[in-house]
């Protein structure tokens, strides 16, 4: 069975099978239309036979009927001359039996009588008999001028020309099955005479082995085996190839490489090693790993090594590894011979120093969301007295006509308004808060920024340069928002000048936005941090003189409110930030 299973799925036994699957399909198909056509050309013979001796007859019968002749004798006449006639019936108009073949059946009614005198020219047609076997019926109007006088059926056996199909048939199957054995075995030699130079190349490629690749070849074919051979040396040639591409691939990895054998010396190691080590491959192959990547005299603890080849699986672990300078992801795997047996580890020392700092800034982040959740709860407390102070700022404006100190009042009612919705906003950062969008003068905005850190303006000496700003500036925008990003910006902007300095502040339309410029001469930002101002918690700031969170909160308010702001800055000669608003064409 298994000789069987090995020759069926073998190239010989599918190129056998295939062919013989072929071969047999057009034998068949072959037999199947020659018979066709004998049967075709034979059934056409002997339907004309039937339909001209139908009409010879009939006139015969046609003057018998006259009175000119005897109906019976020339019934019994015409079978003596046709052995294959089965039957001879006249059937007058009314369907009647009125002359047969046999005597019995004079005046008798047949059940196909009426199709049969229905017919109006001469027709003949073929049907299958149980009893009679295959029968070829030919039925004739007997006419005198236009006048019918009865219907003639002669029926004619076709058992001859089935018997005589059927041997046809035998003979030629017995032919296919000679031919096609004969084909199988021609194809079998054939088959045999072209896997015989494959069989021998395929021991010729068994006996290459890793890192031997001399081989050597019958004399030159021309034929496609020849093509096969001359392909053989060609592999041999890349494959010596591939060991110099292999070799220099291990070499151009970056990270450290090296092949350990189970008594932990090092066998291979890649470039990348012998870099970081600052000596050869020669120096290193043959010492102690322990030598290499620790500058020890014994083993390691936890060594990744020794773990993967107890548990012959994969190991990962984190280590120090001085020598090469760094932290190192260490990941040491199996390493097998072509047997599957583990003969040593390969180790891969990944430098995750960079990562290790990425890791400690998180950290740093996570404090300060936890300072975050902290200020949260500050703010809550804070709530309380904000409502006090709108309250009875509210109450002593209402007490007030135009009286001394109305100004202030409005100021503090205004300041501590938006205190709270800074406490609101801190509040619910997590949550979607709608915003109040309104037609807003922008220069009154400007107005009220710079009265809100007239403090800070006035106390470091800073003069306020208003530079040109257009009359009519309105923006669709919620006004308290726009106000604390203005204030976050004009603040930063006066902590950039410690000594004092010019704040120029301007605002224009352009293009149907309205945009504001908020420029100091303070020292600049560097180049490389300007991508990094608006982002959470980045200051440049001592610690404990900003959070870094004022300008990504003017940010996120402007893009909020559907606008736009950069910053431009030369070091040492200040920086601008300038916002863009969509501006409301129809608030005048």
């Amino acid at each position: 069975m298994t000789r069987i299973r090995t020759f069926l799925f073998s190239l010989k036994g599918k190129a056998i099978i295939t062919g013989t699957f072929f071969i047999i399909i057009f034998m068949g198909v072959a037999v199947y239309i020659i018979l066709s056509t004998e049967w075709s050309y034979y059934f056409k013979d002997r339907e004309d036979l039937a339909r001209v001796l139908a009409e010879t007859a009939g006139i015969n019968f046609t003057n018998a009927i006259l009175g000119t002749g005897n109906i019976d004798y020339y019934i019994a006449d015409l079978l003596n001359k046709e052995n294959n006639i089965l039957t001879i019936s006249i059937f007058d108009n009314s369907g009647m039996i009125m002359a047969h073949s046999n005597l019995f059946e004079h005046n008798k009614f047949y059940k196909d009588a009426k199709e049969v005198i229905a017919h109006q020219s001469t027709f003949v047609r073929e049907i299958k008999d149980k009893e009679r076997g295959p029968v070829l019926e030919a039925i004739t109007p007997l006419m005198a001028g236009e006048r019918r006088l009865a219907t003639l059926r002669i029926e004619f056996s076709m058992k001859d020309l089935y018997d005589r199909l059927t041997l046809r048939a035998e003979r030629m199957f017995l032919r296919t099955i000679i031919a096609i054995s004969g084909s199988i075995f021609l194809m079998y030699l054939g088959i045999n005479a072209i896997l015989k130079p494959i069989r021998r190349l395929s021991k010729a490629m068994d006996s290459i082995d890793y890192g031997r690749y001399e081989t050597s070849s019958d004399i030159p074919r021309n034929d496609e085996i020849g093509v096969i051979e001359r392909s053989f040396s060609s592999m041999i040639k890349r494959l010596k190839e591939a060991d110099i591409k292999w070799e220099n691939t291990f070499n151009s990895i970056t990270d450290p490489i090296s092949i350990h054998y189970l008594d932990y010396r090092l066998a291979k190691v890649n470039s990348a090693l012998t870099l970081r080590c600052h000596t050869t491959p020669e120096d290193l192959v043959g010492r102690y790993c322990w030598e290499v990547y620790h500058n020890s005299n014994h083993k390691c603890p936890e060594c990744p090594h020794e773990r993967t080849l107890k548990t012959g699986k994969p190991s990962i672990s984190e280590k120090e590894y001085h020598p090469l300078g760094g932290t190192f992801l260490s990941s040491t795997f199996p390493y097998f011979n072509e047997d599957g047996k583990m003969i040593g580890t390969i180790h891969i020392a990944k430098e995750i120093t960079f990562e290790k700092k990425l890791q400690e800034k998180l950290i740093h982040s996570e404090k300060m969301a936890a300072m975050g959740q902290i200020a949260a709860g500050i703010a809550h407390e804070i709530n309380n007295p904000l409502n006090s102070i709108t309250g009875y700022a509210s109450y002593l404006l209402e007490q007030r006509d135009e009286t001394p100190g109305k100004e202030e009042l409005d100021k503090i009612l205004k300041a501590a308004v938006r205190c709270k919705e800074s406490v609101r906003k801190f509040l619910n950062l997590a949550r979607d808060i709608p915003k109040k969008i309104e037609s807003i003068d922008i220069k009154e905005v400007i107005e009220n920024v710079l009265s809100m850190c007239h403090h800070n303006i006035f106390s470091q000496k800073i003069k306020v340069i208003k530079g040109i700003i257009e009359p009519d500036l309105w923006v669709k925008a919620d006004k308290i928002q726009i106000e604390e990003a203005f204030i976050n910006i004009v603040l930063n902007a006066c902590q950039a000048m410690k000594d004092g300095g010019e704040l120029t502040i301007k605002a224009y339309e352009e293009g149907g936005s309205v945009k504001v410029e908020i420029a100091d001469t303070g020292p600049g930002i560097p180049e490389e941090d300007i991508d990094k101002i608006f982002d959470p918690f980045f200051t440049t700031k001592e610690p404990g003189q900003g959070t870094g969170l004022g300008l990504a909160v003017s940010r996120t308010i402007i893009k909020n409110n559907g606008g736009a702001i950069y910053c431009h800055s030369v070091l040492g000669e200040g920086a601008a930030f300038i916002i863009t608003l969509p501006g409301d064409k129809y608030a005048l």
